[in-house]
């Protein structure tokens, strides 16, 4: 005669209490905001360039970033003839609205440098 042998599952682990964005925190590193800012700043059709590294006697772009601010800094080749003004300006605009809206960061400062002009406008 066979017994039937018990076998004992363990206990599974509850579920995580709450929302699961609520359950840690997600940390953006400043690196990562001055390259999603440089790849913004090239969506704009005047701008022909915008690096992470700049030309030796200018500083690179580069963002700071404090709790859900951060401040950035941008040098970028501009479309000759544009009109340098309105074309940071819509730089400003559309970097920071990119930013927010893959990173949730404010944008509180946006300093463009324009450190060449190139070419014609698009």
């Amino acid at each position: 005669m066979t017994t039937a042998t018990r076998v004992t599952v363990p206990r599974q682990r509850a579920a995580p209490a709450g929302d699961p964005g609520r359950r840690g925190r997600t940390e953006i590193g400043e690196r990562a905001v001055a390259k999603i800012a440089c790849c913004a700043a090239r969506e704009v059709p005047e701008v022909r360039d915008a690096r992470l590294g700049g030309v030796p006697w200018t500083r690179s772009s580069s963002a700071e970033v404090r709790g859900n601010r951060a401040t950035v800094r941008l040098n970028v080749t501009v479309a000759y003839p544009a009109p340098l003004h309105a074309v940071a300006a819509r730089l400003r605009e559309h970097v920071r609205n990119r930013v927010a809206m893959q990173t949730g960061l404010d944008v509180t400062r946006l300093d463009v440098i324009m450190t060449d002009l190139s070419g014609e406008p698009e």
